[in-house]
């Protein structure tokens, strides 16, 4: 194996959750030169990854030239394997699959999807198959040696650049338990937590000195989490809009990231940081990062989090707070 391609057409998250898998690649064929191919939203994430040698990116759909020009590089340079990452169907990632001029081209079955775009398929996943056991299939179909932690690495300009940022509001060694906040997944309303009860959750940890309190917000949602701010009994700092390298070095400053279900939970995973999350049964069985340092409530309604009380969120942080910080 000379070249290998990666294929994955899905949101920032969705790639980090993959990158345990591309370390698995990386580990089976040491020498190969690996690209990876994603969509527009994901290309923050792309200089994280340590596991690849190039990328591609397909841009937003307007962009016709930038399409034509991708399918010329793909048509003319060939390459040995090519791995489909997303374990359901996208015409968009069939259509590259075909334009990859690979002879084995790997994929999770999708039924029709499957047939002409591939060459080998593994069994679709199962309803509550978590992801990082599809990846663990996906690897050992191709004798890959494989654990289910995913990677991401910080650019050392990244790390600079945070630190600058966070030097006021946030002194190193002042011996708080520090916390964000990050209440995004906006535009996702049964897999978001009210509003109104990250406020009242919010409200109880200021009462707490032992915790310093952030909130954050993702692309397009800084209004949204200021008003949300807003509402709290006493100001609490925002962490300041940045690149999705910079967010992920001010994370690794936190001792906790407390969060609807997004990138964000993924982001802090794949370097380390203790997360607390509001999930559904769906996101509990499928997405949910795995470990101690990973707390949160479950709802049982398998499409929402809505339901899950204050009082619940409050008992259960409490303990995970007490895990990771006994004293």
């Amino acid at each position: 194996m000379e070249r290998i391609t990666a294929l994955y057409i899905g949101r920032v998250g969705d790639v980090i959750v993959a990158t345990s898998f591309l370390r698995a690649l990386r580990r089976r064929h040491p020498k190969a030169r690996i690209r990876l191919i994603v969509g527009w939203r994901s290309i923050q994430v792309l200089p994280l990854i340590p596991f690849i040698d190039e990328w591609e990116v397909l841009q937003r759909p307007m962009k016709i030239g930038s399409h034509l020009k991708l399918a010329r590089r793909l048509l003319g340079e060939p390459c040995d394997l090519l791995v489909d990452l997303n374990s359901s169907y996208s015409k968009t990632s069939a259509l590259i699959a075909r334009a990859v001029r690979a002879p084995r081209r790997l994929a999770f079955d999708k039924g029709r999807g499957s047939s002409g775009a591939f060459t080998e398929v593994i069994a679709a996943p199962a309803e509550r198959e978590h992801m990082w056991d599809r990846y663990g299939r996906l690897a050992a179909s191709l004798d890959a040696p494989y654990d289910q932690e995913p990677e991401l690495r910080l650019p050392a300009a990244d790390v600079e650049e945070a630190e600058l940022l966070l030097d006021g509001p946030l002194p190193p060694g002042d011996g708080s338990f520090k916390i964000t906040i990050h209440p995004g997944n906006f535009d996702r309303f049964s897999f978001r937590w009210p509003e109104e009860k990250f406020v009242a959750l919010a409200d109880g940890l200021l009462d707490d000195p032992r915790v310093k309190l952030f909130f954050m917000g993702g692309p397009g949602e800084r209004e949204k989490v200021a008003a949300i701010v807003a509402r709290l009994k006493r100001p609490a700092p925002i962490l300041p809009v940045a690149s999705l390298g910079v967010s992920g070095a001010m994370l690794k400053r936190m001792n906790l990231l407390v969060c609807n279900i997004t990138g964000t939970t993924h982001l802090a995973a794949a370097l380390g940081v203790p997360t607390f999350g509001f999930y559904a049964g769906y996101t509990q069985a499928v997405w949910r990062p795995r470990g101690a340092r990973h707390g949160g409530t479950v709802c049982p309604e398998w499409e929402s989090c809505r339901e899950t009380t204050v009082e619940e969120a409050r008992a259960t942080l409490a303990e995970h707070v007490k895990r990771l910080s006994p004293s």
